[in-house]
């Protein structure tokens, strides 16, 4: 009798304990949510704010008063309107995303099934690239978008013209060829057993059908990934799209957000009216797919 007690007691302890972890775990994961939280909180809450108020010290967290005409002046105040920005970059994101799958596809299954020489040397020099910071390629790939012969103006030797610069495909094109796609699909391809290119073999399909009939519809979770970083990535794209336009009607919605800093300061109320519509569909995209994205980069790395 007194050993089943004991036994209870034990139990029980452990019980207690248990329930004292979760709280503790689920306490801890509530505040790092709230401060990772609270710069969109105060985004959001600067931009119903007067300027007056924005330049208050101390500052306010809830506005004195409330301003939602903000995001009507940070909408139409810029040149080209916000509308035409987001117009820009939903067409550079959707359009630059579909020409990468077209690029990266077609190379991971190629490194993932296919024999060729120098195969391996090409992959390593392929995972070789993503260690080379974004800026240190900046003004090589403007000199060549800029001097691609037969286009934009230019003669055989890329001169004479302004080539791809200060236009979509100049913003889009630098940026195909993904090596961090590449490699995730190819990790993904690899997990595919032979077996199912050796059964296509035998009814007939060649190496695309297999592609488009077998590995693709296999490999939906890690393309959700590739696409969802492809549209997330040109959406907050700034320095280079700055970088190779000059035209107001061709640049994004991040590249517009520079219209609110002046030489006089930054106009604090409108710019976060601004980045919280800039934001939001980011936002949602993520939250929206972010099982897919999770699942993705599983099937993808695993391989």
């Amino acid at each position: 009798m007194a050993g089943a007690q004991l036994s209870g007691s034990v139990a029980q302890s452990k019980r207690i304990h248990h329930v004292r972890r979760e709280w503790f775990t689920y306490l801890v994961l509530t505040l790092a949510g709230i401060v990772m939280l609270f710069p969109f909180l105060w985004m959001i809450l600067t931009s119903f704010k007067s300027m007056a108020e924005v330049n208050l010290a101390p500052p306010t967290l809830i506005p004195r008063e409330w301003y939602p005409s903000n995001y009507l002046d940070a909408w139409f105040k810029p040149e080209s309107t916000f509308g035409r920005y987001f117009l820009n970059s939903l067409l550079i994101s959707v359009v630059g995303t579909a020409l990468q799958l077209l690029v990266c596809v077609p190379a991971a299954y190629a490194f993932a099934t296919m024999e060729f020489p120098g195969r391996g040397v090409l992959f390593i020099v392929l995972l070789a690239t993503t260690m080379i910071p974004a800026e240190v390629t900046l003004i090589p790939n403007f000199v060549t978008i800029r001097h691609i012969p037969l286009v934009g103006g230019n003669d055989l030797f890329g001169a004479g013209g302004k080539g791809l610069y200060d236009s979509y495909a100049g913003i889009m094109v630098p940026y195909l060829a993904n090596p961090f796609s590449i490699f995730l699909l190819r990790q993904q391809f690899r997990t595919v057993p032979r077996d199912y290119w050796e059964a296509a073999q035998l009814d007939g399909t060649g190496r695309l059908g297999y592609l488009w009939h077998v590995l693709t519809p296999l490999s939906i979770a890690t393309l959700i990934t590739v696409v969802l970083f492809g549209l997330l990535s040109r959406w907050n794209a700034l320095l280079w799209p700055l970088l190779v336009t000059s035209s107001e009607g061709l640049r994004p919605v991040q590249v517009g957000l520079l219209y609110f800093r002046g030489e006089e300061g930054s106009r604090f109320h409108t710019l976060m009216a601004a980045a919280t519509f800039t934001a939001l569909p980011g936002i949602l995209l993520y939250f929206s797919a972010q099982k897919r994205i999770v699942d993705g980069l599983a099937s993808g790395i695993k391989g």
